[in-house]
């Protein structure tokens, strides 16, 4: 008769324990694959068709269309004048400048697409061709998005352009996220008027949906601005 292990594992448990090992790096494996692959087959779809809505929505082009007109002759300093005051408001937890641009009809509109996003969108920014925020469902950091790479890279490299951030965390700090953002054309004239950026949770859309483009700086990943080839008067 075998005498009886004392302590340690016994040979006979060993298969079930190693299968049980299989299992659960299958699992793992499976896990890791699905996310990117369901953000690939669901979300990023769902993305697109949520930038080409709002790529031909007529009240976001008519945001542009009259912001441009509006300040067209409101120079870069002044922008960065009402930069610091938006910044200011944001600290003192609001203030008239980021309330008048919220209760917009483009504004509200935007907080429509957020809501309807089921999450995938957080925020959203309208900026028009100089690079000031023209409408934003909920407060942001700045007016003044001219040296945002979001912008640079997109309003100023014509119809098609696409940004895509490096990820981060969302305003609110809840989630992972990315900003992608395109160029707004105007379909009457074909001409560029602004840029569309979106808030796009990353554990949505994932590695696809968030796949940085192009690939930013170091130091434009540390500051969120791009600083070569700009100038005060660029624009």
């Amino acid at each position: 008769m075998t005498p009886e292990r004392r302590g340690g594992i016994r040979p006979s448990t060993l298969p079930r324990i190693g299968a049980l090992a299989l299992v659960f790096a299958l699992a793992l494996a499976v896990a890791s694959f699905w996310r990117p692959a369901w953000g690939l087959i669901y979300y990023v779809p769902k993305l697109n068709g949520a930038f080409a809505k709002m790529h031909a929505d007529p009240l976001l082009i008519e945001a542009l269309r009259e912001q441009n007109e509006q300040l067209a002759s409101k120079s870069q300093e002044w922008a960065a004048d009402q930069d610091r005051l938006w910044r200011i408001e944001r600290l003192c937890g609001g203030g008239s400048l980021q309330r008048a641009v919220m209760s917009k009809p483009s504004s509200r509109h935007l907080r429509e697409f957020v809501d309807a996003s089921g999450g995938l969108i957080s925020h959203a920014l309208l900026i028009d061709e100089k690079g000031r925020v023209a409408a934003e469902p909920y407060p942001s950091y700045n007016f003044d998005q001219a040296r945002k790479p979001k912008f640079y890279y997109t309003f100023r490299r014509g119809a098609g352009a696409r940004d895509i951030s490096w990820i981060e965390r969302s305003a609110d700090g809840s989630h992972p996220v990315c900003w992608r953002a395109e160029t707004m054309v105007d379909p009457a004239s074909g001409r560029p008027i602004g840029t569309l950026a979106l808030e796009v949770n990353y554990d949505m859309a994932g590695s696809f949906g968030c796949a940085e483009q192009p690939v930013h700086t170091e130091q434009e990943r540390a500051t969120n601005r791009v600083e070569s080839g700009i100038s005060d008067g660029a624009f």
